[in-house]
């Protein structure tokens, strides 16, 4: 019984010992990797795991330029996919902070978008999203696209 408090007592002892701005920058470091795993998986067509970054009440703008969506619609997504469309974005200049079970990153997502039909669009968008931490997950749960240097897609 004595060992098994002093080795619960050790362990507390070292999670206090690991200071707050190590632990931040290991979930900075969970959240990077998350964004990175998210754009790889909807390169690779892998509308599962990209599906899983989303909180289901998520909401957000998208690179469209139109109205506030809420939730998080896989259906449509699926049938986007279908249709033809894809995005191969690289993230660059990628922000990320982290306040307790929140994280918010923001980052320049340089972009070909491969429209249904044959179209396609090259540029720039801002993006930003936050996350929160729900059962060891990071979760996004609201998210804005914005073109750099103008408004919607055409701008």
């Amino acid at each position: 019984m004595r060992r098994s408090i002093l080795y619960t007592c050790g362990l507390l002892l070292l999670g206090a010992a690991v200071p707050p701005a190590v632990r931040a920058q290991d979930a900075e470091s969970e959240v990077r990797n998350d964004i990175n795993h998210m754009l790889a998986a909807w390169r690779n067509g892998d509308l599962e795991s990209f599906s899983s970054a989303y909180h289901s009440e998520t909401r957000g703008f998208n690179i469209d330029g139109g109205p506030l969506i809420r939730g998080f619609n896989k259906p449509v997504l699926q049938a986007a996919w279908d249709a033809g469309f894809r995005a191969d974005a690289k993230v660059r200049e990628l922000d990320v902070k982290v306040f307790g079970d929140a994280a918010v990153s923001a980052a320049i997502l340089d972009a070909v978008l491969n429209l249904p039909g044959g179209n396609q669009i090259t540029g720039a968008w801002r993006y930003t999203e936050t996350r929160v931490r729900e059962n060891g997950e990071w979760k996004i749960v609201q998210y804005h696209f914005s073109k750099l240097g103008g408004q919607g897609l055409g701008g």
